[in-house]
C-alpha cells in the first residue's frame, strides 16, 4: 500500500516513505526520504495522510511511528 498508493502522491513533491519495521505490537515504523525528509508539512502528511490511510485500510495496525531525522532539510519540499 505504501509503494502503490501513498508513494505516488509523495513523489509529486520528490518524496517517499519506506517501511522500516513492523513491530510485534503492530506499529509500522516508517522513514521519510527525499522532499519529505525535513519538510515543514511532514506532520500533516503523516497524521492526515499516511496514518489515516493505513489505519483505515489495515485494521490490525496499532499505529505509526516516524523515525526520520527531520533536522536534515537539504531536500525538503517546504522549509
Amino acid at each position: 500500500m505504501l509503494y502503490s498508493e501513498i508513494n505516488p502522491g509523495l513523489a509529486a513533491h520528490g518524496g517517499e516513505i519506506k517501511l522500516v519495521e513492523l513491530t510485534e505490537e503492530q506499529y509500522a515504523i516508517l522513514a521519510f526520504g527525499g522532499g519529505c525528509q525535513g519538510c515543514a508539512a511532514v506532520d500533516l502528511t503523516l497524521k492526515d495522510g499516511v496514518e489515516k490511510t493505513l489505519m483505515e485500510r489495515i485494521p490490525e495496525l496499532a499505529g505509526i511511528r516516524d523515525v526520520t531525522d527531520h533536522t536534515d532539510t537539504t531536500n525538503a519540499y517546504y522549509r
